[in-house]
């Protein structure tokens, strides 16, 4: 059997970064292979929601009337929240990895993809119902304020869509932290998602970055036009763990400061150059 080429460095104390930020670009360098290998793996629970996403695009144009379109953004809601349910489950297997890589636990991590999907995929099912259910009310919602109601009152339309926008980014933050605490700690599912909702709001100003760069990179390239949208479908496929990785060390970074120094100081900053 071939032998996994493995970074020694990555055990080395003096050779690792000293800050998350620092170990994106390190990471990035030294296991970038690896990460492509996530992606694919993720592809896999993503592909429900290309289809989504490309069935929709298509559906849309072919509308005649408006009672047509209403039918095919009722149907796009419910294949979302499906969708978003398997792209969860795939999230929690990703993040196990990650979590590994960068914790420098020493294995190739894209090969326990699976035993972090099958230990934690009962709680990821509850929370990707969740950000579904949040998803498909914001397409229905924004349906019926643009088409319904914006042409009666465009202010109260721009804002109920605004709401649904918002509630949505928010719901959406929320999930990817409590992904990253199922894959670290033991915890209820009750205070996995009060604790995300708390770190979605207290670390807002680094929560959006990232949210800018995934998945709002996609879903800006998927609104745009029909080229633009496949453009997305191939960024989902093969670079979807790098918005991860950006993610989890975002999250990382906060556990490290509100939870891990004082509850969990064998998890503080793991990974990284620690100061004796």
């Amino acid at each position: 059997m071939k032998k996994d080429n493995v970074r020694k460095t990555d055990f080395k104390e003096n050779e690792r970064p000293r800050t998350r930020f620092l170990q994106f670009f390190d990471i990035f360098k030294h296991r970038f292979v690896e990460l492509m290998k996530i992606s694919l793996l993720q592809a896999v629970f993503n592909m429900p929601l290309i289809g989504t996403l490309i069935s929709f695009y298509s559906l849309v144009r072919s509308s005649s009337d408006i009672n047509s379109l209403m039918t095919v953004f009722i149907i796009t809601s419910i294949c979302l929240l499906v969708s978003v349910i398997f792209s969860i489950v795939g999230l929690t297997g990703s993040f196990y990895c990650l979590k590994k890589i960068a914790y420098a636990e020493g294995e190739f991590a894209s090969s326990s993809y699976f035993v972090g999907l099958v230990e934690n995929w009962k709680k990821a099912v509850s929370i990707g119902f969740i950000a579904g259910i949040s998803l498909s009310v914001t397409m229905i919602g924004s349906f019926f304020f643009y088409y319904k109601l914006s042409s009666v009152n465009a202010a109260i339309a721009g804002f109920g869509i605004a709401i649904l926008v918002i509630q949505a980014m928010v719901v959406l933050m929320m999930s990817y932290y409590s992904i990253a605490q199922i894959v670290i700690y033991e915890n209820k599912l009750k205070f996995i998602l009060k604790n995300s909702f708390i770190f979605t709001l207290m670390r807002f100003q680094f929560n959006l970055p990232a949210f800018i760069i995934h998945p709002g990179v996609i879903v800006v390239l998927t609104s745009i036009m029909e080229i633009t949208m496949f453009v997305a479908v191939g960024l989902i496929i093969l670079f979807v763990s790098i918005g991860h990785l950006i993610w989890f060390l975002n999250i990382l970074s906060g556990f490290d400061k509100f939870i891990n120094k004082d509850y969990y100081p064998d998890y503080y900053k793991k990974g990284l150059y620690k100061e004796a």
